[in-house]
């Protein structure tokens, strides 16, 4: 909707089965998921794989870890409408690509399930967060000003990216996938979006051991098959 170009794969899929949208993690592209893109059409799945703003070969625009790149989840749900009409459609994320897509479903609503995987809880948490993880830095006042020094530089509403907040306001149905060993985004934040989330079909799936974003290398097989397992209980209790 401002402009950026953006490029990805189309694989159409049995007609009769959802599509998934794939949204990959900071600094990577649609190559992160090409493997889990690709099981998901084996089974019959529509698959759209892209890259995000500022990643890949889409055009260059600012990183806002999910506020602007959830204009990109829906430039990707309407081009998908556009492909393969009403079939319902399925958001699976990794981490800036699982807020992007949190954010993205309450900014165009209608998707039929999200997978979130290693998602963060909001820009401002966030970056409190990672100054002291990685700095050893206190939170106030250095994180709030980080964050309105970034937000008034890039053009947007840091509280835009409250991905919690969104989380509470959608009513769909979301897997929540964590790695044990998640120093960034560790399970007890994914545990807290699970009690935001209403949808009755919620879940939430940790996987031991696994770092960052790293649950499907650490465990490919109960990473794919509780993420399959939740889409056909999705399908079962709303018709997918």
């Amino acid at each position: 909707s401002d402009g950026i170009l953006l490029r990805g794969w189309w694989s159409p899929g049995d007609p009769a089965m959802p599509v998934i949208i794939f949204c990959h993690g900071l600094n990577r592209s649609r190559l992160e998921l090409l493997e889990r893109g690709a099981e998901s059409n084996r089974r019959g799945y529509g698959v759209l794989l892209f890259d995000l703003r500022n990643h890949g070969e889409s055009g260059r625009a600012y990183t806002t870890i999910g506020i602007h790149e959830s204009r990109d989840v829906c430039a990707a749900q309407k081009f998908v409408k556009e492909k393969a009409g009403e079939r319902h459609q399925v958001l699976w994320g990794v981490s800036m690509g699982a807020s992007s897509a949190i954010l993205g479903a309450k900014q165009c609503p209608g998707f039929a399930a999200i997978v979130s995987d290693s998602s963060f809880l909001s820009f401002r948490e966030t970056v409190a967060h990672h100054l002291g993880l990685i700095f050893r830095l206190p939170a106030f006042p250095i994180a709030n000003m980080i964050v309105g020094i970034t937000g008034l530089r890039m053009g947007f509403d840091p509280d835009e990216g409250d991905v919690e907040a969104a989380v509470r306001e959608i009513d769909v149905p979301i897997l929540f996938i964590a790695g044990g060993a998640d120093r960034r985004m560790p399970p007890a934040l994914a545990e807290r979006m699970l009690d935001a989330a209403h949808n009755p079909l919620k879940k939430l799936l940790v996987v031991p051991g696994a770092s960052h974003g790293e649950a499907f290398a650490t465990d490919r097989k109960t990473y794919l098959d509780s993420t399959f397992r939740f889409l056909e209980r999705v399908e079962a209790g709303r018709g997918l």
